[in-house]
């Protein structure tokens, strides 16, 4: 195995517009940038934790966000995640964009 397939070993699930994909990442990158390097259409503005485009549902795992200025505690709780500022804590990782 090479250092970049050891590097990117997250599993993630990702749920958007009704498509169901499946990609690696790493845990240095957030979910969206992974989903974007993957071409997949995730919403998305900021990029800076303030505007709640990007919000989305963990269905399965956990993650750590760098910055949040507009997800409340309960929103959280609930399983909201800001997906640019969310890095997985996991080994598998499921992201609902649909159910939020």
């Amino acid at each position: 195995m090479n250092a970049k397939a050891k590097e990117e070993n997250i599993i993630v699930t990702i749920v958007v517009d009704e498509e169901i994909k499946n990609i690696k990442m790493s845990k240095k990158e957030t979910v969206l940038e992974a989903a974007l390097r993957n071409d997949i259409d995730a919403p998305y503005s900021c990029q800076g934790g303030v505007c709640s485009s990007c919000v989305a549902r963990i269905t399965e795992g956990e993650v750590v966000m760098m910055q949040n200025q507009i997800l409340t505690e309960n929103e959280i709780a609930e399983g909201l995640i800001l997906t640019c500022q969310a890095h997985p804590t996991t080994e598998t990782l499921g992201i609902d964009y649909d159910d939020v």
